[in-house]
């Protein structure tokens, strides 16, 4: 193929005009780019990672929100105060499958709503991480123990066997990956005896943590709360 050329100079002229609007756009299109790139590395930056060990607090949070649609906190500003010390070790107690363990699992969870909140003037229902970690611990556990494949008959057991079932399973196993990940506790296990490589199964260490406790404090006064608050709705209704 012979490429030709020609001597026009109007061609030229309009070939070159051509040429310079493309570089522009391309210019353009390089500077929108970036721009868009950095809004982006700002904004991720702007938004607080709730697997921090030190994160902002703020007594009066349910009224800084409207808490509609992504008017919310990331995390529960709750002020846990300083933290505390857990020592590893065994226990008799939450064992995988015993007379008593299915009554002491349910006792992480701070009274009958399983970890979950109302929060906002609407009441509106969240997820808190901590429980739905210890959700997966028990459905984990539930299924080494062969529970996965139990017949029910009620659409509520309907749903628990789904939730227990092989999908998932597979979902808590990668949720407990991440959330520990996550957290990325830095404790050192020391060998049992110095040389022999060995950690054994990391008990008596000591673990600075989050005061949990308080978090199941609020948890559980929030859950009494509603329905406090879920009451004074029927009871108006009725009224009216």
């Amino acid at each position: 193929m012979r490429l030709s050329f020609s001597n026009d100079p109007s061609h030229a002229s309009a070939l070159s005009s051509r040429i310079i609007l493309v570089a522009s756009g391309a210019l353009v299109l390089s500077g929108v780019l970036q721009f868009a790139t950095a809004w982006v590395q700002r904004h991720q930056r702007e938004v607080p990672c709730s697997c921090g060990t030190s994160l902002p607090t703020s007594p009066n949070f349910e009224e800084e929100y409207t808490w509609l649609g992504d008017d919310y906190p990331p995390y529960l500003p709750l002020d846990l105060g300083e933290p505390v010390a857990l020592t590893l070790e065994n226990s008799r107690h939450f064992q995988l499958d015993s007379p008593d363990a299915d009554d002491e699992w349910q006792t992480v969870y701070p009274g009958p709503n399983n970890g979950f909140l109302r929060l906002g003037p609407h009441r509106r229902f969240f997820g808190i991480s901590l429980y739905h970690q210890m959700h997966c611990l028990e459905s984990l556990r539930q299924a080494v123990n062969g529970k996965s494949h139990h017949h029910h008959r009620s659409l509520v057991e309907h749903r628990e066997l789904y939730k227990r079932g092989p999908q998932h399973t597979s979902h808590c196993l990668n949720y407990l990956r991440q959330t520990l990940l996550c957290a990325a506790d830095l404790t050192l296990e020391p060998e049992i005896a110095e040389g022999v490589q060995n950690v054994g199964q990391g008990l008596a260490v000591t673990h600075v943590c989050r005061d949990w406790s308080k978090v199941h404090e609020y948890v559980k006064k929030n859950g009494e709360d509603w329905k406090e608050w879920w009451a004074s709705q029927r009871a108006n209704k009725t009224g009216s």
